[in-house]
């Protein structure tokens, strides 16, 4: 009685050949949307730049709109990991620690010698916003930065919700957004030291973080005494035990 031939395994092997397919065509896409921008960028010159024929784009993400999509929040989430944010925000750590962690994590993403094709893209983005930037915003910037304003929340002990902590997060963020946008030619010209080794990221994550928590004390202090004035209004006026003025005028000689 003849036997039904064998059917060969799977190839256990395919699933992480296309991962790796599907990761070398997505670098290749950031690279060439960080140096043209989506408007200038196409599916032809990303498939050469991969080594990979012209269906490869629609194969792997469906379309070009959707390939820069996910350029941009594998960028993103490159310079700035939510994972790593809710584990700053929920640790026992001290405020000053996590502001020191969230610092670190923003400038070591950004401060080097040489550009990232990740920043390179996030800064594109930033100053010529593209189709996708609605949904960009939505998926990857906001929840990022309800997590952010969390933790800034907690440091000066006011309400998620306070426009103070808006202004706060948005100092906090400042320096990020200046070494994203700014060339680095353009950076080492005009600020030296700042991004002409590694060596100097480590003297910059302890400066803005100086900088920044002694901002953040300040707010801080000024939250507090605001409320402790505005805890005193509504109250009946202390009673003078003060003699009127015409016995003081007298006993003391002013007239």
């Amino acid at each position: 009685m003849a036997t039904a031939p064998r059917r060969p395994p799977p190839d256990a092997r395919q699933p992480k050949v296309g991962a790796r397919a599907r990761h070398q065509l997505l670098v290749a896409a950031g690279e060439v949307f960080a140096e043209r921008g989506y408007g200038q960028s196409t599916s032809k010159e990303i498939c050469e730049r991969a080594g990979m024929n012209s269906a490869a784009v629609n194969y792997h993400f469906g379309g070009f709109e959707a390939l820069y999509s996910e350029a941009l929040a594998h960028a993103h989430q490159h310079l700035l990991a939510i994972e790593i944010l809710k584990d700053i925000a929920a640790s026992k750590a001290k405020a000053r620690q996590k502001l020191r962690a969230v610092i670190s994590m923003i400038v070591s993403g950004l401060a080097f010698p040489h550009a990232s094709w990740e920043m390179r893209l996030i800064s594109r983005e930033i100053i010529s916003p593209s189709p996708a930037r609605e949904a960009f915003v939505k998926s990857e910037v906001l929840p990022k930065l309800a997590v952010l304003r969390d933790i800034v929340a907690s440091m000066i002990g006011a309400d998620r919700d306070d426009p103070v902590v808006g202004r706060t997060t948005l100092t906090l963020l400042a320096p990020g957004m200046m070494l994203a946008i700014m060339h680095r030619d353009m950076l080492k010209n005009l600020m030296p030291g700042i991004a002409d080794a590694s060596e100097e990221i480590e003297p910059l994550i302890d400066h803005i973080e100086r900088f920044i928590a002694a901002g953040l004390t300040a707010v801080r202090a000024q939250l507090r005494s605001d409320h402790a004035h505005a805890g005193t209004r509504g109250r009946p006026p202390a009673r003078s035990h003060s003699p009127p003025a015409s016995r003081r005028n007298k006993s003391t000689g002013v007239t």
